[in-house]
């Protein structure tokens, strides 16, 4: 029985390199009936549903490989990667922290993590996550790019072009680094091209065609009261976002860093559920926390925008 077991386990994995997905599937199936419990069946059967782009049953199976094996993080990191083209992104970066709970230096996880953050319009995430892959493994092609073209879509042009330049030092034919690096110096030379010399991006060709008065425009006494209330609404937001994370530190993180130091102290002969129960809960305060702190910092950037903005105008 285990023999036969071994054999269509053996032909399956046969039948998925010469690309014949529905019939390394039905291996696989036959596999998993004889044994519902084997691991490498739900991991491979997995794998070909998602080439095969079944996600729905790519994540059936990926969670049960969680499910018999939870200490591996491999598991939650193929998991994540399906959520991530599913685009259910919050659902795939809470999973590749668990991977990561597991192996702190699986670079897979990083990686998808980055494309998680990405897809969340969290790039500040995104490009720590990249960089965090790329440290763990400086030859890592794909963080590059993505860490590229997460930069190039902040408009951070000089950081766009390092990266691209750096994957492309390690592999000159890298097409899409290419791409990115074309797309960048083109924004790059269109940028200084339209540089105007009081610090705005303006066209100047068409100013100078239509004798346009380009002297600085004084401020009239509606546009200062519509200037203080900009400022008030961001302030009351920054102190809303403030108030939240002082309750969030106060309330939730200390907790579950409470219950988190209790798992790491059971005995050796206890489970180790609880404390990847634990991890989880402070992997996802400690979030939370990340999420309200970035959020304070953007609208500070803002109320610098808005100040550098009015004196520009004064």
């Amino acid at each position: 029985m285990a023999a036969d077991l071994e054999d269509l386990c053996k032909i399956g994995r046969q039948l998925f390199r010469q690309g014949k997905h529905a019939e390394a599937i039905q291996m696989f199936e036959q596999a998993l009936q004889a044994d519902p419990d084997r691991a490498d069946a739900h991991d491979a059967i997995a794998t070909a549903y998602f080439v095969a782009k079944q996600f729905d049953k790519a994540v059936e199976h990926f969670t049960r490989v969680t499910q018999l094996k939870p200490m591996d993080a491999k598991a939650y990191i193929n998991l994540g990667a399906v959520f991530n083209r599913m685009e259910q992104f919050q659902k795939a970066a809470d999973i590749l922290k668990k991977a990561m709970s597991r192996d702190g230096k699986a670079v897979e996880a990083y990686y998808n993590l980055g494309i998680a953050y990405r897809g969340l319009k969290q790039p500040a995430m995104a490009i720590n996550s990249y960089k965090e892959a790329i440290k763990i493994n400086p030859r890592m092609l794909d963080a590059m790019q993505n860490l590229g073209n997460t930069y190039l879509e902040m408009n951070n042009l000089k950081s766009a072009i390092e990266q691209y330049k750096r994957a492309l030092e390690i592999n000159p034919d890298f097409e899409r680094a290419k791409r990115g690096l074309v797309r960048a110096e083109e924004l790059e030379n269109k940028t200084k091209a339209e540089f105007n010399p009081f610090g705005r991006l303006v066209d100047q060709s068409a100013f100078k065609q239509a004798k346009a008065d380009v002297r600085l425009k004084t401020i009239s006494p509606e546009e200062r009261v519509g200037d203080r209330q900009v400022v008030r609404r961001l302030m009351v937001e920054a102190q809303s976002i403030s108030q939240q994370l002082f309750e969030h530190l106060r309330d939730k993180l200390q907790d579950d860093l409470t219950q988190l130091n209790r798992g790491v102290q059971l005995s050796q002969s206890a489970s180790h559920k609880s404390l990847f129960d634990s991890n989880d809960q402070f992997e996802a305060a400690f979030q939370k926390f990340q999420d309200l702190r970035t959020q304070l910092q953007r609208l500070a950037k803002d109320l610098r925008s808005h100040e550098a903005a009015m004196k520009e105008d004064n």
